[in-house]
């Protein structure tokens, strides 16, 4: 989320449409400062920079885009205040929106590698450019989710997996929603547990179907089976890609296990990871909370 303390945030990406072995790359032309450049922007306030990538990439192009494998990061001062923005590997919308030239961007163009590197104003965009066509252009992503802040056990009576959200917890999953709408999720699944579908219910709302795993939830953890039956649901989830899996903090190691990912990340409540995948082979792990 963005504040008004620490760095400007923004957020973009490298869009690119065609035949996987002849890319054609989006540039921006801003008559303000007269350069070629990749379409990013601000972030309005509180916003997640997932939301913010797409937004802008809409504004600024009229392409509505899926948010691929996370890109480097650029970092530099703009008036005294550092600015760091965030980008991302995004394919054309096939079917974009009419954008009219405007004060903002006066022209949208497609252009093969070469010709895009060499139309570039910026050296730092040529770099983000290179390393975006360096690595595969389509990957799956399956989303790892923490449910989000539930009642505590101490203060619950009932069953454990009855154990609602707090009132933060619930707005919470709301927020949710929208960054997890750039990935193109298809499924989500989740253990069978209170917090846990609740956390994923708003997302779930817009696509009008949630499934149900028992073998997700903390209670079945010590399921007698090698691999766990959980392991087993998460690697084929993960060779489909486009999945949502909302589970709990001890279950998630062996779900990063079952994706490849040997130095899982620890997961706030409420917080998620992306894993990319090229095929069989792990490609990134995106924190969209950490730079």
């Amino acid at each position: 989320m963005t504040g008004t303390d620490g760095p400007v945030l923004a957020a973009g990406a490298v869009v690119w449409a065609g035949p996987l072995d002849r890319p054609r790359v989006c540039l921006i032309h801003r008559p303000k400062y007269d350069d070629w450049s990749l379409p990013k922007g601000k972030a309005d306030r509180d916003e997640h920079l997932f939301v913010t990538a797409v937004r802008e990439v809409a504004e600024e192009t009229g392409h509505d885009v899926v948010l691929g494998r996370p890109l480097p990061s650029q970092e530099y001062d703009v008036a005294g205040r550092p600015k760091l923005v965030r980008y991302w590997l995004a394919e054309a919308d096939p079917d974009p929106r009419p954008r009219e030239p405007d004060a903002e961007v006066d022209d949208v163009v497609f252009l093969p590698l070469p010709e895009a590197l060499d139309r570039l104003s910026h050296p730092h965009d040529v770099d983000l450019v290179e390393a975006a066509m360096s690595g595969p252009l389509r990957t799956t992503a399956t989303v790892l989710l923490r449910h989000a802040k539930a009642v505590s056990r101490s203060s619950w009576d009932g069953p454990d997996a009855e154990r609602p959200l707090t009132a933060d917890g619930s707005a919470h999953a709301e927020a949710l929603a929208a960054p997890l709408s750039t990935l193109g999720l298809r499924r989500v699944v989740s253990s069978d547990a209170v917090r846990c579908v609740d956390s994923v219910r708003p997302f779930a709302r817009q696509r009008s179907t949630m499934e149900l795993e028992p073998l997700l939830s903390e209670h079945n953890l010590d399921a007698p089976a090698d691999p766990h039956p959980a392991t087993k649901i998460t690697r084929s989830l993960g060779r489909e890609g486009g999945a949502l899996i909302c589970s709990h903090r001890p279950v998630l190691p062996l779900l990063f296990d079952a994706l490849g990912v040997e130095r899982p990340p620890a997961l706030g409540t409420g917080s998620f990871a992306v894993v990319h995948h090229d095929g069989d082979r792990l490609v990134a792990v995106d924190r969209p909370d950490a730079p």
